[in-house]
C-alpha cells in the first residue's frame, strides 16, 4: 500500500476513532406513562438546585410530595423546592437508580454519543465519562452546560477535543467543535486536527445525527520532475554509487472530507441498537517545488511513485448493540465495523466499555 494512501487512510481512521471524541447528550425527556402495576407510581423530581430525587410516589398535598426512596427511605419534599416532576416506568426507575442518577440524570446514560461519533447534545456541567477499547482511552467532562472538553490516549498518539453546543428547538440539538491528535511514531508529518459540526433529531432513546467535518491535510505522493547527477562515489571494487540532486518535484497533499450518519434506538430496558457510518473522500492539491532540492542515491528513472488518484477515500459502516450492566453501571458496546475502499475491504469487531460519572 502506498505511503500517501496509508496516510490518507490513517487520517480517516483517526477521524473515526477520535472524531471529535467523547461526548454525552441532554435530550428532551417526556413524561412516561404512570406505571399501574400493583398501583405503584415512580417519579423523578428535578430540584431547583439541579439535583435529582428518585422514588416511589406515596402521596402529595398542596405543599409536600411524599416519596419512598431506595437510599434515604421515606421523604417529605416541599413543593417549592421542586422544579419538575416526571413519571417513570418501573424499568426506567430501576435503570436510573442503578446508574447512580443522583444528579439531573438521563434515561439513557450515554445518549451523547454512538460507538464514538458525537451527537449534538452536551454534557451537563460536572457530568463526564471514561471510555476505553484498550487501543484508545478517552475522558470527557462538561465544563458548562454548553461546553465539553476531552482527552485522548492511545498506543499510537494522544490528543484532545472541544465541543460547544445547545438545544436549538424541541428535540433538536446542534454542536460544533474540533479534535487534535499527534502520533508518537512520526507516521504523520505533523499533528492533525478535525473540525466538525452536527445536528441531532430525536429523544435520548431514539435519535439520528448527521456530522460533517474536514481534517488537516497530510502529505501524499512526491513526483520528481528534473534532476542532475553529481560525480560518482566509489564504495568498493567494481561498485560505483551516484548522487542525484532533484531540483524540481511536485508534492501532493490530501485533505479528508467526512460525512457521518449515526442513529440509536432502544430495543429493551437495558439495550440500544446503534449504527455509525462514515463516508470519507479525499481532496487533493499539488504544488511544484523548486527551492528545496532533494539529494538521493537512488536513480529517479527507476523510482516508482504512487500516482493513483483513483484512491479517493473510504467508507466505514458499523452496527451493534450497547448494553447497560445492571450490576455495576458500566456500558458495553459490541459491534462489527466494515471498511471499504476502491480496491480493498475488511471487517473488524468493535468492543468498548464506558463508565459515566
Amino acid at each position: 500500500m502506498s505511503q500517501h494512501f496509508s496516510r490518507s487512510i490513517l487520517t480517516a481512521i483517526v477521524a473515526f476513532f477520535v472524531c471529535l471524541p467523547c461526548i454525552h447528550v441532554e435530550a428532551q425527556t417526556t413524561a412516561s406513562p404512570v406505571n399501574d402495576t400493583n398501583s405503584e407510581r415512580f417519579v423523578r423530581l428535578v430540584m431547583n438546585d439541579g439535583s435529582v430525587k428518585l422514588g416511589q410516589w406515596l402521596s402529595e398535598d398542596a405543599d409536600v410530595i411524599n416519596l419512598d426512596t431506595r437510599n434515604l427511605g421515606e421523604l417529605n419534599i416541599p413543593k417549592y423546592l421542586v422544579a419538575q416532576m416526571m413519571d417513570l416506568t418501573a424499568s426506567e426507575y430501576d435503570r436510573l437508580s442503578m446508574s447512580r442518577a443522583t444528579r439531573n440524570a438521563r434515561i439513557n446514560p450515554q445518549s451523547s454519543r454512538y460507538f464514538f461519533a458525537p451527537s449534538g447534545i452536551q454534557l451537563k456541567q460536572g457530568e463526564g465519562y471514561f471510555q476505553s477499547n484498550i487501543a484508545l482511552n478517552s475522558v470527557s467532562i462538561g465544563v458548562t452546560d454548553n461546553v465539553t472538553i476531552g482527552g485522548l490516549l492511545s498506543f499510537v498518539g494522544a490528543g484532545g477535543s472541544l465541543k460547544i453546543g445547545k438545544e436549538i428547538a424541541e428535540n433538536v440539538h446542534a454542536s460544533f467543535g474540533g479534535i487534535g491528535f499527534k502520533d508518537y511514531i512520526g507516521e504523520l508529518d505533523r499533528p492533525i486536527g478535525l473540525m466538525f459540526a452536527n445536528i441531532t433529531w430525536g429523544t435520548e432513546d431514539r435519535n439520528l445525527t448527521v456530522n460533517i467535518g474536514t481534517g488537516t491535510s497530510v502529505a501524499g505522493s512526491t513526483n520528481y520532475q528534473t534532476w542532475n547527477v553529481s560525480d560518482s562515489t566509489v564504495y568498493g571494487p567494481g561498485y560505483v554509487e551516484y548522487e542525484y540532486t532533484i531540483t524540481e518535484y511536485t508534492e501532493e497533499r490530501v485533505r479528508p472530507l467526512l460525512l457521518n450518519v449515526s442513529g440509536m434506538v432502544q430495543i429493551s430496558d437495558f439495550k440500544w441498537l446503534i449504527t455509525e457510518n462514515y463516508f470519507i473522500r479525499n481532496m487533493r492539491t499539488t504544488s511544484l517545488v523548486t527551492d528545496s532540492p532533494i539529494v538521493s542515491f537512488a536513480n529517479p528513472n527507476y523510482m516508482v511513485f504512487n500516482n493513483d488518484t483513483s484512491v479517493s477515500g473510504a467508507t466505514i459502516l458499523s452496527i451493534g448493540v450497547r448494553n447497560l450492566s445492571r450490576r455495576n453501571g458500566w456500558l458495553w458496546d459490541y459491534g462489527m465495523v466494515g471498511v471499504i475502499g476502491s480496491d480493498f475491504g475488511f471487517g473488524a469487531p468493535w468492543v468498548s466499555a464506558t463508565l459515566p460519572f
